[in-house]
């Protein structure tokens, strides 16, 4: 009995106590881990265009809907007045040295051009999650590439693989020998989720011909890489009067290739009498794909104000890059892919 009395007591003291603690103590875990409440949410991909509650637990969207309360929530953030959205995509930005020579700031070095990739977390700061490298590195370079940036970056980095072997900046992007189409698949066979295809840029704008250098060298050399593979290739490309931009993108590009650098200003957007050259129907009818890679130089207004008020462009990405002059990077200004 004595045993008895002593349990009960016990259970009523317990009572007493459990009656007097704050509510709070027995609350449930919090349903999410975080809550962005009150922010316009731009979802293309379920249709969604509205102000939205959005919820994550671990590292999941758990939620998309209108006011989800608060108190579901370990941490709410107030995102009124802005703009949510998945992760942004930039299928064009320069990223690790590419070809430039290590000693590029030496007298002895093969190139002086100093290295414009940019630190590849950098485009986090402007919602873009994924990226992609357009050519900075060839077959000869981009396992340092992948070694030195994809495999550290938070972001998700893929990448076109330059036709030239050395890549960009290291003084061989005209060197036809350096355009080893063979080297360039068997080098996107081996990162098959990385390399999502092939680059070809800035080749023989200016001089004259000669037996090395023929017009379409480059362009043939990188859809050789691209057949092969069965991948788009960019192209980055200054037409000539025995190399047009027409025969370009309604002849050797493939459905699906993309010409980067659209609106700048070597490309023949505009007719003389200010319409728009129709060779962009056609070249789009095909399945060329434009991308407007803006980067420093690229974007010229008079070309791009009447293209897009009648098209659109279908990727609105930056070419983001250090500065010419080795210093701070370019403005990044990206945009949703699609």
């Amino acid at each position: 009995m004595r045993e008895w009395i002593k349990t009960l007591l016990g259970l009523v003291v317990s009572l007493f106590i459990i009656l007097g603690m704050p509510a709070e103590t027995f609350s449930q875990t919090p349903r999410y881990d975080l809550l962005l409440k009150g922010g316009h949410v731009i979802d293309p991909a379920n249709h969604v265009d509205a102000v939205m509650d959005v919820a994550v637990s671990k590292d999941r969207i758990a939620a998309v809907e209108k006011d989800i309360p608060a108190s579901q929530s370990g941490k709410v953030v107030d995102a009124s007045g802005l703009y949510v959205t998945p992760g942004l995509i930039d299928i064009h930005v320069h990223i690790g040295h590419g070809g430039a020579p290590l000693d590029w700031f030496t007298p002895e070095g093969r190139a002086h051009t100093a290295p414009y990739g940019i630190p590849a977390d950098l485009a986090l700061q402007a919602g873009v999650t994924t990226m992609v490298d357009a050519g900075s590195s060839g077959a000869e370079t981009f396992p340092l590439e992948k070694e030195e940036v994809i495999d550290r970056a938070k972001v998700r980095v893929l990448a076109f693989l330059n036709i030239v072997a050395n890549g960009m900046q290291g003084g061989l992007e005209q060197t036809v020998d350096q355009m080893d189409a063979k080297r360039c698949a068997e080098t996107i066979k081996k990162y098959p989720e990385i390399i999502v295809g092939v680059k070809t840029a800035h080749y023989w704008a200016e001089e004259p011909w000669d037996a090395e250098h023929t017009p379409w060298a480059a362009v043939d050399k990188a859809e050789e890489c691209g057949r092969a593979v069965n991948l788009p290739v960019m192209f980055d490309f200054w037409p000539r009067p025995d190399r047009s931009y027409a025969e370009l993108i309604l002849k050797k590009m493939r459905p699906g290739d993309i010409h980067t650098h659209v609106f700048a200003q070597q490309f023949p957007i505009l007719l003389p009498d200010g319409k728009i050259n129709p060779i962009l129907a056609q070249a789009r009818a095909r399945g060329v794909i434009f991308d407007v890679g803006h980067g420093a130089g690229s974007f010229w207004f008079r070309n791009a104000v009447a293209l897009w008020k009648l098209y659109g462009a279908q990727h609105d990405q930056c070419d983001v890059q250090v500065s010419g002059d080795g210093g701070t990077p370019a403005r990044y200004r990206a945009a949703v892919d699609g």
